[in-house]
C-alpha cells in the first residue's frame, strides 16, 4: 500500500488513496484521522493532482511518499 505524508498548515496526517470497489474511483484514506474523503477521482494521478493544486492554493504545505 502506498503512503504519503501530507504536511497541512494546522498539522500532518499519512493518506493512502484506495480505489472504490463500487464505482471504481480513488479517494484518499487518512490512515491519521481514521477518515474516508468524500473527494473521488478517476485515477491515483488525478488524486496526487488535486494536493498539487491545495499546494499552490496554500491548503498544503508539502507531502511525499513515504517508503
Amino acid at each position: 500500500m502506498r503512503r504519503w505524508l501530507v504536511e497541512r498548515l494546522k498539522d500532518e496526517v499519512v493518506v493512502t488513496i484506495m480505489k472504490n470497489k463500487l464505482d471504481g474511483t480513488y479517494s484518499f484514506i487518512n490512515l491519521t484521522k481514521e477518515h474516508i474523503c468524500p473527494c473521488k477521482f478517476e485515477s491515483v494521478d488525478d488524486a496526487l493532482k488535486d494536493i498539487d493544486e491545495k499546494i499552490n492554493s496554500g491548503e498544503v504545505i508539502r507531502y511525499f511518499e513515504l517508503r
